[in-house]
């Protein structure tokens, strides 16, 4: 989930380079992915389930804040003029969680989630031929199993 917004000096002598964005990594209450129809042309019906719990809304509100506080930083008086977009409406957390529940958004692509690993490694999900590991009869043969280039170490490239 990712929100935030602040107006940029186009006219500071510095670069203009400002961060934007909240990010909470994980929401705690599992989404759901289910058949729209029995057409399997249809996109599938999906709910990340974002903001779920009111643990969600605090851990965007701390984030939004830290933001802030970032962005109000002395180093960045020059780049950050002014809240904008909402935030400057915004004065209590009633309002900052309208404002979160408004305009959190995935910022992060459902890829990955099954890592691929070496024949006979322990770690990952499946193995170079797709064969999910431990499992009998089953491969994965879908974006789930390409790896995000953080975590490169344990990858057969």
């Amino acid at each position: 989930m990712a929100i935030t917004t602040v107006v940029v000096s186009p006219t500071s002598r510095k670069n203009n380079i400002c961060p934007h964005h909240s990010a909470a990594a994980q929401n705690f209450i599992g989404g759901s992915v289910t058949l729209a129809s029995s057409n399997p042309f249809d996109a599938p019906i999906i709910n990340p389930n974002f903001l779920a719990t009111e643990f969600d809304i605090f851990t965007m509100r701390a984030a939004m804040r830290s933001a802030g506080r970032f962005v109000s930083a002395p180093a960045w008086r020059d780049y950050v003029l002014a809240p904008f977009g909402g935030l400057e409406n915004i004065t209590t957390d009633a309002d900052l969680d309208e404002y979160i529940r408004s305009g959190a958004v995935s910022i992060s692509h459902p890829v990955g989630t099954a890592a691929m690993s070496p024949k006979g490694a322990t770690h990952g999900v499946v193995d170079p031929d797709l064969r999910v590991k431990r499992v009998s009869g089953l491969r994965i043969v879908d974006a789930s199993i390409l790896v995000s280039r953080h975590y490169p170490s344990h990858l057969p490239i």
